[in-house]
């Protein structure tokens, strides 16, 4: 994200007018932040991802997978475009935002890497549907994996290898895959 708008506006105004904008913002405590366009490294992470997710899906279908293009609604103060999400209960709140992840993926850029990993981690795992946030980095062969095991956030970071568990997709995804073809 780069910086705020000046201008304070309501959710209902951010919201009406974001289809309409040529560049992306994210929404928190009514300022609007321009979204910066992501690295060929960053793009093809999180197309692999997306693969990755939307594949594990096709056993049982019964999640709704997206990339980056979709917002996230986090109460009615924040509005964020998360790398990679899955939901998997509850209908659609809107054509154009989700409410209820189970599973969130950010993908770090230089930018952005100190926001997901401290603003959106905090904010993201107040969710009550989420199961599972994904910090993955670009840099390097990492992943943080959170996750809720009896009420509780626990956490574990994946280096060089490893399967990350996905309980809402009943499946597994492995670094191999997540940096295939790219580090």
């Amino acid at each position: 994200m780069v910086k705020p708008s000046a201008q304070l506006m309501t959710i209902e105004e951010y919201l009406r007018t974001e289809p309409e904008r040529e560049v992306r913002h994210e929404y928190v405590h009514g300022h609007i932040y321009a979204m910066a366009g992501g690295s060929s490294i960053h793009n093809r992470i999180c197309a692999n991802i997306v693969h990755l997710l939307v594949g594990l899906n096709l056993a049982h279908g019964k999640c709704r997978v997206y990339p980056s293009d979709m917002k996230l609604r986090v109460g009615d103060d924040k509005v964020y475009y998360p790398d990679a999400m899955v939901v998997c209960q509850g209908e659609l709140p809107n054509e154009f935002y989700e409410t209820e992840p189970c599973l969130l993926v950010e993908v770090l850029s230089p930018s952005t890497k100190d926001i997901d990993r401290r603003e959106k981690a905090d904010v993201y795992r107040s969710l009550p549907s989420l199961q599972t946030y994904l910090i993955v980095d670009s840099e390097s062969r990492t992943v943080r994996h959170y996750w809720r095991e009896n009420g509780e956030w626990k956490v574990l970071d994946y280096v060089e290898q490893g399967e990350i568990p996905l309980p809402c997709l009943e499946g597994r995804i492995s670094l191999e895959e997540i940096y295939r073809g790219v580090l």
